[in-house]
């Protein structure tokens, strides 16, 4: 083939194209499309396209395989763990856990609470609604087992503190004179002051290391005002008991106080004062010890002491209001108010 057939050719083949390519398009798969067509057909691609990704593409994993494949991962830990509470070892864990170690115990839990929320969200996702009670009792043994874990670690957790937590001392106590007095002295026990009321009283009175044991007639209203409630000085009985922790003793006799109806203005003031010490002193010191304020339930071993000295407020306030409601009462008398002709008595608070 001569060079000028060559150069024809090749002049044929680009006419040819420059001709198609103005009625046609290529698309992504090298195939030509008229282009009075075109849109058509890509709309069909993308239909077929989207059929395929719904029939055929990934989805995501439902609750309930969630469910099942939490059920069949721990199923052993929860036959396990259901044996040991048939055998009534309900506060026992069980083998497999007792043989963990703190850190593998705390990646045990971690991972179980991964796989739970990660049902939870799958559930919530499904069904549009939050996980219920109702709903978890298909994973109730799942559940059982991650309790279980939760326990189990805080029983390891415990030891570890005592272990690595140094002995705080409170330092004022080292400027009162009965400190080095009552330091080596052998402990007596003391009978408690209040009673708590019901079983939370005494469950408070056991867990604690005791009651203070003491009468407000001990403490004198002079030894409370004298330097304020920062600077003051406890008396050798409270301190001691205070300062040292009672053994237990579910048979010790329990006597009540005196009802506050029935106490002086100084002894409520007295007995509210000692109250609101102690108090004190024992959220300060949680406070400084753990890192934060004392909650409720950190409060159940003080109850019979915090039920005391509301008591006691209550009945200063409610004495406070009557005394001003007899004094505007003889005001609003004025020259109406009947004047008896016996003797006065003058109250000592007066």
């Amino acid at each position: 083939m001569n060079m000028n057939d060559l150069l024809f050719q090749a002049a044929t083949q680009t006419i040819d194209a420059l001709s198609f390519t103005q009625s046609h398009v290529i698309d992504e798969d090298f195939r030509a499309h008229s282009k009075a067509t075109i849109n058509s057909v890509r709309s069909l691609q993308r239909e077929q396209r989207s059929r395929i990704e719904q029939n055929y593409g990934p989805r995501a994993v439902s609750s309930d395989a969630i469910a099942a494949q939490l059920r069949a991962t721990y199923r052993g830990e929860t036959a396990s763990l259901e044996l040991m509470k048939e055998a009534n070892e309900r506060g026992v864990p069980p083998a497999f856990m007792a043989n963990m170690s703190h850190s593998k115990c705390q990646v045990f839990k971690k991972e179980m609470k991964r796989r739970i929320h990660e049902w939870e969200r799958a559930f919530r996702e499904e069904h549009g609604v939050a996980v219920t009670a109702h709903d978890k009792a298909s994973l109730h043994h799942v559940y059982e087992l991650y309790k279980a874990a939760k326990n189990r670690l805080k029983e390891t957790e415990s030891p570890r503190k005592t272990a690595f937590e140094p002995k705080v001392e409170d330092t004022s106590e080292l400027h009162q004179p009965q400190y080095y007095e009552k330091k080596h002295e052998p402990y007596q026990p003391r009978q408690a002051l209040y009673e708590g009321g019901g079983n939370n009283g005494d469950a408070g009175r056991d867990e604690r290391g005791g009651t203070v044991g003491v009468q407000p007639s001990q403490i004198s209203s002079t030894q409370m005002d004298s330097a304020g409630s920062k600077q003051f000085t406890t008396p050798a009985s409270v301190t001691s008991s205070i300062n040292v922790p009672r053994q237990n003793s579910p048979s010790r006799p329990i006597r009540k106080g005196k009802p506050a109806s029935q106490m002086s203005d100084d002894d409520l003031a007295t007995e509210k004062r000692y109250l609101k010490y102690i108090l004190h002193r024992f959220e300060s010191d949680f406070e400084q010890k753990n890192g934060r304020p004392p909650t409720k339930n950190d409060r159940r071993v003080w109850t019979a002491e915090y039920t005391r000295y509301g008591e006691l407020k209550n009945e200063i306030l409610r004495r406070s209001a009557n005394g001003k409601q007899g004094e505007a009462s003889n005001v609003e008398g004025g020259a109406h108010t009947r004047v008896s002709a016996g003797p006065v008595t003058i109250p000592e608070n007066f």
